[in-house]
């Protein structure tokens, strides 16, 4: 074999290991791109249980969602408890999302993320470090378009990113849920006087102080489930140096009792809530008012406009 030969014979050696080493780089960096089987939320599900803060944004709306003293609390709320459903809700989708596949081919990207229902997420751990941050568009099949603040690929991925784009939603509603059944009598009390309706027996009809039959069911009907959309810590709103227009005390059959202060401050309407407990209260009601007080003490509930004028107008006749 002569020099020339053995000279060709290293050469196509050289060229085949320098293509073959190509060739695995290449393929290692194929997959170390590929996002496709990962979590979403990658960093936040690695941190884990560490997670004490989350931020959700729409267009219109943010909501910081902070962990303390054991409870998840909204900041733009005044520091109010989120509501358990919607945090929940948010978790799942935050731990189990994953992305199913990457959007190689698609015309007008941005439209996907340019709605009222597009969502950014920002979580953060214990030390205030920034884990994820990304953002949920449009539904497409049983998939969602989402992609990360720090990247332009997108994504499809799983999970259902259901989320409230109202603030009051994030808030733990209802305010009040009660069964009109369950309320033996009524106390309203302003300016002009008292006036009462109460049950001689459990499951009879309302009666005045006439002893006349009278039917407050319209009345009852507003704490079935009785919401707010916004609330104050009585140190930031002047509305606890106002006396308030209206009370409501509602007395159940448990032995709960409800003391619904109302206000008028402008055109807009307030609740405060006391809860206490009768001389002979069911074990029940013992148990709620020590576990739900936290709720209502110190807190002032700013609720819609149709059902502040009903409250603050209705009589018992």
């Amino acid at each position: 074999m002569n020099i020339r030969t053995i000279l060709n014979s290293l050469l196509l050696t050289i060229i085949s290991v320098v293509v073959a080493i190509y060739v695995i780089k290449s393929s290692e960096t194929n997959i170390v791109k590929t996002m496709v089987g990962n979590y979403l939320f990658e960093q936040t599900n690695l941190e884990g249980t560490e997670i004490k803060k989350i931020i959700v944004k729409t267009k219109n709306m943010q909501a910081t969602l902070f962990y303390q003293d054991q409870f998840w609390r909204i900041k733009e709320a005044d520091g109010y408890y989120a509501d358990l459903v919607s945090i929940n809700r948010l978790f799942q989708d935050i731990n189990q999302a994953k992305i199913e596949a990457e959007v190689k081919d698609i015309k007008q990207t941005e439209d996907v993320f340019a709605d009222k229902g597009t969502f950014e997420i920002i979580t953060y751990n214990d030390q205030g470090k920034l884990l994820d941050n990304i953002f949920i568009g449009q539904k497409h099949d049983k998939y969602k378009y989402a992609k990360s603040a720090t990247s332009s690929q997108i994504y499809l991925v799983s999970g259902s990113f259901e989320l409230a784009n109202k603030l009051y939603y994030w808030l733990q509603q209802p305010l009040l849920s009660l069964r009109p059944d369950s309320i033996s009598s009524v106390i309203i009390h302003t300016e002009r006087g008292q006036q009462v309706a109460f049950r001689p027996e459990d499951n009879s009809p309302f009666y005045n102080l006439k002893q006349e039959k009278i039917n407050i069911n319209p009345l009852l009907d507003k704490f079935v489930l009785f919401s707010f959309i916004d609330v104050k810590k009585a140190e930031n709103t002047p509305l606890k140096d106002m006396k308030p227009e209206k009370i409501l005390v509602l007395f159940t059959k448990s032995g709960l009792i409800y003391g619904i202060e109302i206000y008028q401050l402008e055109d807009k309407y307030w609740v405060k809530i006391d809860l206490s407990i009768s001389k002979l209260p069911t074990k029940s009601a013992s148990e709620y008012i020590k576990g739900s007080r936290f709720l209502y003490q110190g807190w002032y509930f700013k609720i819609d406009s149709i059902t502040g004028k009903y409250l603050l107008n209705y009589q018992v006749n």
